[in-house]
């Protein structure tokens, strides 16, 4: 049985009455926002304090006037109700919303239309639709809009939570009768007219779908007389429409990754609750919840906004299939849900060989040290994309190549407009390389693997975390240790001073590098991690951090360093020398950078990575292999030879920039004291400090004690250096 009730909305002196409703203590009457509260009370006596709820007013009267209402909680009486209002979902919708929650104990509903009177034909729709339907439905409206005054139409994509950001700067009009729900005042006056004595009320949008499993949402409800029962729901979208249709429940089967947006709604039995408690849209008033007993119900986004585009809701990129609303839904609706179309896998490889993706500009001196050292830690394929080099790397690359030690490409950058080293990897992935390596690795030439288990080497690593297939490794910040001259010497050897190993700041200080098996997961190379998550293929993941535990999987997607939860280097780490010696940073410093070409490497650039607080001999341990390793590779063809040239140039060079006003103020200023002394004290100042440079930090302050635990920083406006 369906039947229609509607509130004639009235204006008076106190404002827009709402609706009075006699009730056995006498009337109960309901003011939308803007009413005046002292009005109300002359007007219908008030005797007791009346509630503000919301913008609105609900007072207990003791006179009756015309207009008045009698309760109709007869209806209702006993039973399990829904609780809904609507805002345009399709009627086909609210028949399948009708259905799921029948067969989970509820005899009832009564669905608020927001829809102006007039407007629609929702009430003859459902009746004409839900023939057969065991169900009692209410159908309510009312002759004034319950919108927002100031927001647009609510099924708008824009306001969809995960909506883009090109929707969300276009210019809406007005429209109060759809807007975001504000008089909530209506949910009080719905009970005292009509639910008051109903058994149980769940109060849910018509996109919601409560969760099956076990006692219904009705039954724990009534378990606790005078609480209620929170009901927590998550937004489950479709992979597409059917021919442009509003999408059925029954499609809503993907979630979106890494989502923590928890939608709040409610269970009751109203015949327990205290007179005084007031109904809220994610609360009652006045009443406490019962946390272990809570309900959950997942909400089609494509119900709440219906025949909208996927791509305007939420980014089809961030879905994951949800598998047991899968299972949910297809065992109750006869309409099988839409899935995605799955390709197969880029590379299905099984083998343990590496691959590592670097890019280099006049890094000569220390092609060998890095090479030697990748290929005793285990690394089968280095390809290297240099360009415009002056110091003889890509004569040393090509002299490595003939002996198939590395595979040199020049880099591609310039052609495609991209930054060196971003233009590189979109080029390497093409590559034999890369496409039929087991694991990949992008890695600088200032950048060492430094495996903590076993002898040292990746397969020592394979074996400590033997079912993961993405293994995240911190930096540590490796210092100049104070070492002024350029030599031409491992940099393994001559820098052990380091950042601590707890160092959140600078933020830099845990960037990580990501070693990942090349098996489709992603579609890209990364500086930090690959890119282009494979959605469908995300179960499939294993992501560990440099311990051996869990990456948070509000780092699969994007960021770049690790947080307080997963910094630690048990397994492995990366020593970044990213400084080397003070001579040396010269010549870094007018090469620029690989990835933020128009980012200067100066003195604020100095402090934040130069980190002495601590020692780390740790990498050592492989000095005697890598030695030999190094000896054999410079036993090749003309290599020795490229290498000495190399050096060479680079003494060079660093004597023609000391000439040079500019780098000679920044030399003479970081092998000072005062910067040599801060370089030691890093952890104990705040993160603006690093943006802006050490020029910030007074004399006195650099000259405080290093013990202790004291934080210097300042207020300032960031640096873009």
């Amino acid at each position: 049985m369906i039947q229609h009730r509607t509130f004639v909305v009235q204006q008076d002196e106190a404002g827009t009455l709402l609706a009075a409703t006699l009730c056995d203590d006498g009337p109960k009457v309901s003011y939308l926002s803007g009413a005046d509260p002292e009005k109300i009370s002359n007007i219908w006596s008030v005797k007791k304090p009346m509630s503000q709820i919301g913008n609105g007013f609900l007072a207990q009267g003791t006179t009756t006037r015309d207009g008045t209402q009698n309760s109709e909680l007869a209806f209702f009486q006993d039973r399990n109700v829904l609780l809904a209002i609507r805002n345009g979902e399709p009627v086909e919708a609210v028949v399948d919303w009708l259905n799921w929650h029948a067969a989970q104990g509820a005899d009832g509903a009564l669905i608020f239309n927001r829809a102006e009177p007039g407007t629609d034909t929702f009430g003859v729709d459902l009746e004409r639709v839900a023939k057969g339907m065991s169900l009692d439905v209410l159908v309510v409206d009312a002759t004034a809009p319950m919108g927002r005054v100031d927001q647009p139409d609510a099924r708008l994509p824009a306001l969809a939570p995960g909506a883009p950001k090109r929707l969300r700067e276009e210019k809406v009009d007005i429209n109060q009768w759809h807007a975001p729900f504000a008089e909530t005042v209506l949910l009080e006056t719905l009970r005292h007219r009509f639910l008051a004595k109903a058994s149980g009320v769940a109060f849910l949008d018509i996109g919601d779908l409560a969760d099956g499993t076990g006692a219904t949402i009705f039954d724990r409800a009534q378990s606790h007389p005078g609480r209620y029962i929170q009901l927590h729901g998550v937004e489950r979208y479709p992979w597409r429409l059917r021919n442009k249709k509003p999408a059925p429940h029954s499609d809503h089967i993907y979630g979106r990754l890494n989502e923590t947006r928890m939608i709040v709604r409610w269970c009751v039995d109203p015949r327990s609750l205290d007179p005084e408690t007031f109904w809220r849209v994610t609360r009652i008033g006045g009443a406490s919840f019962v946390p272990e007993k809570s309900g959950s119900f997942v909400r089609a986004m494509g119900v709440v906004f219906p025949g909208v585009p996927i791509n305007d809701l939420v980014s089809r990129s961030l879905l994951i299939e949800d598998a047991k609303t899968c299972a949910d839904l297809s065992k109750f609706f006869s309409l099988a849900p839409l899935k995605r179309k799955v390709s197969a896998s880029v590379n299905e490889a099984a083998s343990d060989t590496v691959t590592v993706v670097t890019v280099m500009k006049n890094e000569g001196p220390y092609i060998l040290d890095w090479i030697a050292h990748c290929r005793t830690v285990g690394v089968d394929r280095i390809l290297v994309y240099s360009n415009d080099c002056e110091d003889g790397t890509d004569q040393m690359l090509d002299a490595l190549a003939d002996a198939g030690v590395v595979e040199h490409r020049q880099n591609p950058y310039r052609s495609t407009g991209g930054v060196p080293q971003h233009a590189a990897f979109r080029a390497a992935e093409n590559e034999d390389a890369v496409r039929s390596a087991g694991w990949l690795l992008t890695l600088d030439v200032d950048e060492y693997l430094n495996i903590r288990v076993g002898d040292g080497h990746l397969s020592d690593l394979f074996a400590a975390v033997p079912n993961s297939n993405i293994i995240s490794m911190p930096w540590r910040m490796f210092g100049s240790s104070d070492i002024i001259d350029f030599r031409d010497e491992p940099v393994t050897d001559q820098f052990t001073e380091c950042a601590h190993e707890f160092t959140p700041r600078p933020h830099q200080a845990w960037g990580f590098k990501t070693l990942y098996r090349n098996t489709g997961l992603f579609r890209r190379l990364g500086v930090h991690r690959p890119k282009g998550m494979v959605t469908h293929r995300v179960p499939d993941i294993n992501w560990v951090d440099g311990s051996g535990r869990p990456m948070p999987q509000g780092l699969w997607r994007s960021g770049w360093r690790m947080t307080r939860t997963c910094w630690g280097y048990d397994l492995a780490g990366v020593n970044h020398y990213a400084v080397r010696s003070a001579e040396s940073f010269l010549v870094k410093r007018e090469r620029g950078r690989v990835n933020h070409v128009r980012r200067d490497q100066g003195l604020a650039y100095w402090f934040r990575m130069n980190h002495n607080g601590s020692e780390d001999t740790s990498i050592q341990r492989l000095s005697p292999k890598v030695l030999e390793e190094k000896s054999a590779l410079l036993a090749l063809p003309k290599v020795r030879e490229l290498h000495e040239s190399s050096v060479a140039w680079h003494k060079a060079r660093i004597a023609a920039l000391k000439e040079q006003d500019a780098y000679r103020e920044i030399f003479d200023a970081i092998t000072g004291p005062k910067l040599q002394r801060l370089s030691r004290m890093l952890s104990h100042f705040g993160s603006n400090v690093f943006l802006a440079g050490p020029e910030v930090i007074p004399d006195d302050v650099a000259k405080r004690s290093n013990d202790g635990d004291w934080l210097f920083t300042v207020k300032l406006m960031p640096r873009k250096d």
